[in-house]
């Protein structure tokens, strides 16, 4: 029997439960598809924290961020869950050579209206005594960064959803969709029909928008994640005391956080291009773990102790690592939403009423003329 919905939503990562949060309660009978379990821990969505922040080398993201609080306090509001906590963060550079970026995030923030201190290498020493750091450092502190707490980001969006009437089906892949009016949707399980399809479809987006006639240039990269207990001054690196960092150096950006319900800081390192088959095993490397307790042990000595619960994400990576937010083409009714190339995780609750008000309106106040469909999808052989 076929099951008829306004709205179907297919990825139940950040952004698809976003997208279904939001439908259901704009009163739109939705469907939310998931091919593994909610929350599961294959993807891009999972995990103790992400980072949020206004502090972004780019002021369209500094903009969307923006935005999107508001809409992360909402959830909470909702869900009665403390999901998003404010602490602060540091942009730094130690090398001249990425003066240019810490300078950007600084001229993001000028532009957008946001909140920083520049900072030196003794203001640095002075305030944040954790780091070691060359004499020719230099940060920019925004005290409105901190971390969404990310799985139960999900989880709430979810059941918030299923709270105001959006249908829920997990362990259902798709096998077929059939564009339209109204547009198709085959299950192993299922057969959907809808008005309207918004495809959130992460590292399997390709599997998903070949349908549309679009195939996007993406790398999924395994990713890795690493805690560290720290061996003296623990309490040095709470929350309360310790800021999310990203640090600007070659060959790549490495990022952290304070302790939050583990006994150690997290770091990882941005982009390390790993790539993967995201239908094949992932385990987190050795050589990765290796690589990053160097890099504890140069910057954050206190912080070097045993390494644990190394954890691998993936990232799915466009062509100019822009996220792809739009309407398929020559389907006004099916909105696509994906490669959000490592750094998305910040703005699901604003991507998601942006999804809704495309496919319920036609268009957005939320900031994302910046990630519309650009020449390297735009006319893409389906396979």
């Amino acid at each position: 029997m076929t099951e008829c919905y306004d709205v179907i939503v297919i990825g139940a990562g950040v952004m698809g439960s976003a997208a279904a949060y939001h439908l259901a309660k704009d009163g739109q009978r939705t469907l939310l598809i998931e091919r593994f379990e909610i929350a599961h821990t294959f993807g891009s969505s999972h995990g103790e924290s992400r980072i949020f922040r206004f502090a972004y080398n780019n002021p369209d993201y500094a903009r969307l961020a923006m935005q999107s609080y508001p809409h992360w306090r909402a959830l909470e509001a909702d869900s009665g869950e403390q999901l998003l906590e404010v602490i602060g963060g540091l942009d730094l550079a130690h090398e001249p050579v990425h003066y240019p970026n810490v300078d950007a995030v600084a001229d993001a923030l000028t532009q957008v209206g946001g909140r920083f201190e520049r900072l030196d290498a003794a203001q640095i020493r002075a305030r944040y005594p954790q780091w070691r750091l060359s004499d020719a450092a230099l940060a920019v502190f925004s005290p409105d960064s901190g971390f969404l707490r990310a799985t139960r980001c999900v989880q709430a969006m979810v059941a918030q959803a299923a709270k105001h009437g959006a249908t829920v089906r997990e362990r259902e892949a798709v096998n077929r969709i059939v564009p339209g009016r109204p547009v198709e949707v085959v299950t192993d399980a299922g057969h959907y029909r809808a008005d309207k399809l918004i495809i959130t479809g992460g590292a399997w987006i390709n599997e998903l928008i070949r349908y549309v006639g679009l195939q996007l240039p993406v790398r999924i990269e395994q990713e890795q994640v690493t805690y560290f207990a720290p061996l003296r001054d623990a309490e040095r690196f709470q929350r309360d005391r310790f800021p999310i960092f990203i640090h600007w150096r070659s060959p790549i950006p490495a990022y952290g956080f304070p302790m939050i319900d583990k006994p150690g800081i997290k770091v990882g390192f941005h982009h390390e291009g790993y790539l993967i088959d995201p239908n094949g095993p992932r385990m987190p490397r050795d050589e990765t773990t290796r690589r990053v307790l160097d890099y504890v042990r140069a910057h954050l000595p206190d912080a070097a102790g045993a390494p644990f619960e190394p954890t691998a994400c993936l990232y799915t990576t466009t062509p100019d690592e822009d996220f792809v937010i739009d309407f398929a083409p020559d389907f006004d009714n099916i909105v696509i939403c994906s490669a959000c190339s490592g750094h998305g995780f910040k703005f699901g609750a604003g991507i998601g009423r942006a999804l809704a008000d495309l496919v319920e309106h036609g268009a957005t106040e939320m900031n994302i003329g910046h990630v519309r469909l650009r020449p390297f999808a735009m006319g893409s052989p389906a396979q």
